[in-house]
């Protein structure tokens, strides 16, 4: 009786990256920063939301204090902001340090607001 053993097939990151996507069904999406922070500097129920969401996807020990039902209340533009917040750490090349800029301004907006 005699065994094959082949050798273990090398797979790329980009292969592990496309299999990922498939599996999840969805492409993710970029994140807009600029577009994100202008929405929480002009406040309102949107602006709060997304920032909560950013804050709560950066911060994984952070509760997000939503009801998913307010995502109705997003117009098309914050809907989608929030999947691209949902998408962060999906992207390929996302930076942990671009992402901790984006907190510390949402913070500094978040504190400005209060006063």
């Amino acid at each position: 009786m005699s065994f094959q053993i082949t050798p273990p097939r090398r797979r790329s990151l980009e292969d592990i990256l496309n299999k990922q996507e498939r599996a999840r069904g969805i492409n993710p999406l970029q994140l807009d920063p600029e577009l994100l922070l202008e929405r929480i500097t002009q406040g309102g129920h949107s602006g709060q939301f997304l920032a909560e969401a950013f804050l709560s996807t950066y911060r994984t020990d952070r509760p997000f204090q939503h009801s998913l039902g307010e995502l109705t209340r997003l117009d098309a533009e914050g809907f989608r902001l929030f999947h691209e917040i949902l998408h962060i750490r999906h992207v390929p090349g996302w930076s942990d340090d671009a992402l901790y800029q984006i907190e510390q301004q949402i913070k500094i907006i978040i504190a400005e607001a209060k006063s």
